[in-house]
């Protein structure tokens, strides 16, 4: 498997894109800002577009793929996840008064777009794929996908803070890369908590709850603190036995 890195920022700025990653260029693992990387035919190659949760940034690019798409398909674009996802895409984003509702463009018979609902913790067949979603601790439903085909396997991560269901499934089911967020300073304690996401301190905790070692691929710092973000969490990882990268814009991982 092969997952190229779109987008891997907690924020815009100069040179920086939301989280989406592609996987074997036909399925994206959601769909922030990064989307925009691709050229017109690379979009029209996807397949379908796992959703983590329903934050702009994880979607903004979804959005935007659609319109630009919705003259060009032959087959719609499944968007794929749990279902308080979904609904939340439906009742906010895709309402015709955010945007327009794409599974009913250009006609209800023929659309841009088709939903997908995903059960938590039931493994489904996708595009070749066994895809696993798995709860996450957030402000709104927020899933990890544990994906795998042959013997690779990986798991991708919304957003989320302290946690505990997905170390759980994971020392059930052991990947050999995991891509996680690591969004704020560890003096920003309080705004990680509220927000429910992760700092040093907490995400290293959070690691040390898994049995086998891991390739952990970091991302979604927020911009501007990233030099900060990255010392502390290699001070606060040291004890840790798993192997660590910084997620780079347009870096691909092989799996």
């Amino acid at each position: 498997m092969k997952v190229r890195n779109l987008g891997c920022s907690g924020g815009l700025a100069e040179g920086l894109f939301t989280t989406s990653f592609l996987l074997d260029e036909r399925t994206l693992l959601d769909g922030g800002t990064g989307v925009g990387r691709l050229s017109l035919a690379q979009m029209n190659q996807i397949e379908t577009v796992l959703l983590t949760h329903a934050h702009m940034d994880h979607i903004a690019g979804v959005a935007m793929m659609l319109a630009s798409l919705s003259e060009h398909r032959k087959k719609p674009v499944i968007l794929a996840a749990p279902k308080e996802v979904l609904e939340a895409v439906k009742a906010h984003i895709l309402n015709w008064v955010i945007w327009p509702d794409f599974s009913k463009i250009p006609n209800e018979q023929t659309p841009v777009l088709e939903y997908l609902e995903l059960e938590p913790f039931q493994t489904l067949e996708l595009n070749g794929y066994q895809v696993m979603p798995i709860p996450l601790s957030h402000t709104v439903p927020s899933y990890a996908y544990r994906i795998s085909r042959g013997e690779g396997a990986f798991c991708f991560f919304g957003d989320t803070g302290p946690t505990e269901l997905v170390w759980q499934a994971l020392n059930q089911q052991p990947v050999s890369d995991i891509f996680i967020e690591l969004s704020y300073r560890n003096d920003s304690a309080e705004l990680a908590g509220i927000s429910k996401h992760y700092t040093s301190v907490t995400l290293a905790e959070d690691l040390a709850k898994l049995d086998e070692p891991s390739k952990v691929h970091i991302m979604h710092l927020k911009p501007g603190v990233e030099d900060q973000i990255i010392a502390e969490f290699s001070e606060c990882s040291k004890s840790l036995h798993h192997c660590f990268d910084l997620c780079h814009e347009i870096e691909a991982f092989n799996i």
